[in-house]
């Protein structure tokens, strides 16, 4: 398979485990659009997996500026080789601090995280908030999209054919392969670990720094974007 069928195939298993994603990732390349300045806007995609959100955005904005971080190996090796060479592709593990130090540019007019933060602890997602709402530029905004239930939730993730099928092929992928055990050794049983709290929750750690009344904006079912904007 090539890089482009890995990045389809995981758009399929996304579809049945997250089946609101492709909606939100229009929904936020959607307020991109609708706050331009004319100028090419710069956007950090945070645990941008294969780089869906990516490539949709350079459909819409070919001349916009962007960067993936991740820390997937396997995910990185998709999308270093199916996305365009002017995306910027960082590997960086958002536990660390100073994970922001390996990013190419100090400020973005669209930090977003797309059903990608869950798998971090509570205390570790307040600070990272705070880290994303720093790279902010004036006129800006931050937005996390996940499931956020109405009420607190505690949730694991589940493993069924189709998932574990998945990465039985990219393990057995003689490129993907070794990514495959470098994933293991990077994460460990943490990457089954999910934390889902309500929206509220999310409102409360986004609030405050340089971005300002954060709050809910879309929501479709247990999925619900959580965004704050820099003031001009």
């Amino acid at each position: 398979m090539t890089a482009g069928d890995w990045s389809e195939s995981w758009d399929r298993l996304m579809a049945s485990y997250q089946p609101g994603r492709e909606q939100a990732i229009e929904r936020m390349i959607d307020l991109i659009v609708a706050r331009r300045d004319g100028r090419a806007p710069r956007v950090l995609d945070v645990g941008g997996g294969t780089g869906t959100l990516c490539s949709r955005l350079l459909t819409r904005i070919p001349e916009a500026e962007v960067t993936l971080v991740d820390l997937d190996p396997v995910m990185l090796a998709i999308a270093g080789a199916s996305l365009p060479s002017s995306v910027r592709v960082v590997g960086a593990d958002l536990r660390d601090p100073g994970w922001a130090g390996l990013l190419p540019y100090g400020g973005y007019d669209a930090v977003l995280a797309i059903m990608a933060l869950h798998y971090l602890p509570p205390d570790r997602l307040t600070a990272l908030y705070a880290e994303l709402a720093g790279l902010v530029r004036a006129g800006g905004f931050v937005a996390n999209v996940d499931d956020m239930p109405e009420a607190e939730a505690v949730a694991s993730a589940s493993d069924d054919g189709s998932w574990g099928a998945w990465w039985d092929r990219a393990a057995a992928d003689p490129v993907l392969g070794p990514a495959v055990v470098e994933r293991a050794r990077l994460f460990g049983d943490s990457s089954s670990a999910e934390w889902h709290p309500p929206a509220a929750w999310h409102v409360r750690a986004l609030a405050g720094g340089p971005v300002v009344e954060p709050a809910v904006t879309w929501r479709n079912g247990a999925q619900a974007a959580v965004v704050a904007f820099r003031p001009r």
